[in-house]
């Protein structure tokens, strides 16, 4: 069991960060520059201590730090207009590639827990949107009298980590988020039907790409022939997407597995994978609720839902923060082999921040 003491519960936590790392993205982007009072690093863990203390305005983290010498040894902030500022200016790519090296750190601890014998990992991508009145970010109107920001997540299963992010203005069309998600041939790639696009199956299926998802209700269909299934639930077929009196054919052969749920409703699978058993290809989908179940969660504990400023690179700051945070307690979870869920250690965490680092022993108790 790894030993803390001495130190805060929060600076233990942030040692986690490379100081080599993240002073080499300052660098490259020239963040310190003329800085005086607040600089890159102080902005960095201000940004996380709001998130892991569950602070819910930077009115309320300035305030936190006005009346605590403890917090006050770690993090440097002049003022609540200071903040606000550098969280609407400075480069937000910092916070970027700042979680992108935490994760590559997290994937190389957790090494891979193959879920299934056939393929190397298991991924799963969807999308959330978050909304704000229109009137305070006009610069991302979404519909209606509101604005909002999509984060789409390519979230690794076996390892439970969001491996990638985008994060973009709320009216771009979900299938354009995820061009980058597809980089391995031996990943099985999980998604629902809202990125139906029958051209798009085709694409991935050429490419050599792996996935299941959910069949569209109004598909189009041409069945070559059917395969017998001993639960006389599921039933197995040969398809081909489109008529031939449309452009979007697909000349690629899919399965579609039917079974229904417990009112008697059909549910339709589709999939480009043809050697393991209907059974087993709904046993694999059913692992795309994890990224819901992920998505809830980082609603729930992490400040997402508020944003604490208005334009697109203060958005994207709370963001990839919140995500770091995420990052920084799945790491704590594995070092300390910890048991308890992640909600668990999030709400302790949240509540001994300023302890005595020697609290977090208790977690793995």
């Amino acid at each position: 069991m790894v030993q803390y003491n001495n130190k805060t519960v929060f600076s233990k936590l942030i040692e986690v960060i490379n100081g080599n790392k993240l002073n080499y993205i300052i660098n490259k982007y020239n963040s310190d520059y003329r800085i005086q009072h607040f600089n890159t690093k102080s902005h960095v863990f201000s940004m996380l201590y709001l998130q892991l203390s569950n602070t819910k305005s930077l009115r309320g983290l300035i305030d936190k730090l006005n009346y605590s010498p403890k917090l006050q040894r770690t993090v440097n902030v002049p003022s609540l207009s200071q903040l606000s500022r550098k969280n609407a200016n400075r480069d937000y790519r910092i916070f970027e590639e700042l979680y992108y090296s935490m994760i590559n750190m997290a994937k190389k601890e957790l090494g891979i827990k193959k879920s299934n014998e056939k393929f190397k990992e298991i991924k799963a991508f969807d999308s959330t949107v978050i909304t704000i009145a229109s009137s305070l970010a006009p610069e991302l109107f979404f519909e209606g009298k509101s604005s909002g920001i999509k984060i789409s997540t390519l979230l690794n299963i076996s390892q439970s980590l969001p491996e990638k992010v985008n994060i973009v203005p709320a009216k771009i069309n979900d299938r354009k988020c995820i061009d980058d998600f597809f980089d391995d041939k031996d990943t099985l790639y999980l998604f629902d039907r809202g990125y139906y696009n029958y051209n798009w199956y085709d694409n991935l299926t050429d490419n050599g790409y792996k996935f299941i998802t959910r069949q569209n209700t109004n598909a189009v269909i041409e069945e070559i022939r059917s395969t017998y299934v001993e639960n006389e639930l599921v039933f197995d077929a040969e398809i081909t997407l489109g008529t031939d009196y449309s452009k979007n054919k697909t000349h690629n052969k899919y399965r579609e597995i039917l079974t229904f749920d417990e009112e008697g409703k059909e549910i339709r699978f589709l999939t480009n994978v043809f050697d393991i058993e209907a059974e087993e290809i709904m046993e694999l989908y059913r692992l795309r609720w994890k990224i819901e179940l992920f998505f809830k969660w980082v609603k729930q504990n992490l400040k997402i839902k508020k944003w604490l400023g208005h334009n697109q690179n203060a958005v994207k700051i709370q963001i990839y923060s919140a995500l770091i945070s995420y990052v920084i307690l799945a790491l704590l979870k594995t070092r300390m082999k910890i048991k308890s869920s992640m909600i668990s250690i999030s709400r302790i965490i949240e509540v001994n921040l300023l302890e005595e680092s020697s609290v977090l022993n208790l977690l793995s108790g």
